[in-house]
């Protein structure tokens, strides 16, 4: 005879903020399970600064660029994660179960830099939950053993394009513009 599956406690939304406020920590939360987010290594941590740099400087007026330390939660799953960088244009709209106003819930576009570790949840999972973000107009990843950028533009009548850029310069419809090359140059192992 087996004995049953143990089971594991399900978190509420509320749980997972008020276990995150106190953590001092950052944690990804999904379908009643909260996640520990690992530490960046240089190279990781040196691609996203680059690519939050690019973001602010090529934003227009009526966009507001964010950091790695911006929630994001897509209201349709309740999956809450903080990309390596994000922007929104127009008024942000709080999450309405935050109460300290924290957590956004309309970004026009998500960026994540790929690591071994989270590079298959990026891809997968987590581009799942993204594209049902009715603000989200592109969603890009930015790779971390060779000069590669993948951006995925959603279309007018539905629908995601894709493009993979390995030399250039990358036009993102909300503003910036990534020059591959100048973004790889010189990064730490």
């Amino acid at each position: 005879m087996t004995s049953p599956a143990r089971s594991r406690h399900r978190y509420t939304y509320e749980e997972y903020l008020a276990y995150e406020r106190d953590s001092g920590l950052k944690h990804e939360f999904e379908d009643g399970e909260i996640y520990a987010m690992a530490g960046g290594s240089r190279r990781h941590n040196a691609l996203a600064s680059r690519i939050s740099a690019a973001i602010e400087a090529g934003r227009r007026p009526e966009c507001v660029a964010f950091q790695s330390d911006q929630k994001v939660r897509v209201l349709a799953t309740g999956k809450a994660t903080y990309p390596d960088a994000s922007l929104v244009c127009g008024a942000i709209e709080g999450d309405p179960s935050d109460p300290t106003g924290a957590t956004i819930t309309n970004p026009s576009l998500l960026v994540e830099v790929l690591s071994p570790s989270t590079e298959q949840d990026d891809r997968g999972s987590k581009w799942q939950h993204y594209q049902l973000i009715g603000a989200l107009r592109e969603y890009v990843l930015v790779s971390q053993s060779e000069p590669r950028i993948e951006v995925y533009r959603r279309l007018e009548p539905g629908g995601w394009a894709y493009e993979v850029f390995t030399s250039g310069s990358v036009q993102l419809v909300t503003g910036a513009v990534i020059d591959v090359a100048a973004l790889y140059a010189h990064l730490p192992d």
